[in-house]
């Protein structure tokens, strides 16, 4: 059998997605396409840093291609629908199954939710702390 990490070291693109929401046949699914690349890179064992990437390509750019989606990006020109993550880079975005700051369709905004910070009662430490911050 050929693994995900094989097929794509080919060049073959591979998407994940997933179609069950809430129905019948499994009900578990949230229409969450982070939850869907972190059960990927699981499943593939992709959990390498190269793994995570490639793993959230897989739910965003490839499966863009794979969907013919025309005008998907981040350049000028593009149709402005994107999830704005509080995460500086997509190992991150799926290691701490970012918050989604906003949500935007065709440059509306659709929805936002406030970072996410954690309050801390330890002696000497701050106050508050953001997850994706390096230095805590």
């Amino acid at each position: 059998m050929t693994r995900v990490p094989e097929l794509m070291a080919q060049g073959v693109n591979v998407a994940f997605g997933h179609d069950c929401v809430m129905d019948p046949w499994y009900s578990l699914g949230s229409a969450d396409m982070l939850e869907v690349a972190q059960m990927g890179l699981h499943v593939a064992q992709m959990t390498s840093q190269a793994g995570m990437r490639a793993c959230f390509e897989a739910v965003t750019s490839n499966a863009a291609k794979v969907l013919g989606l025309e005008r998907y990006g981040l350049e000028a020109g593009c149709d402005a629908s994107f999830v704005l993550l509080q995460a500086r880079d997509p190992v991150e975005a799926i290691r701490l199954r970012a918050t989604r700051l906003r949500v935007y369709r065709h440059g509306k905004l659709l929805a936002q939710t406030p970072a996410a910070t954690a309050a801390l009662q330890l002696p000497g430490r701050p106050a508050q702390t953001d997850w994706t911050s390096r230095s805590g």
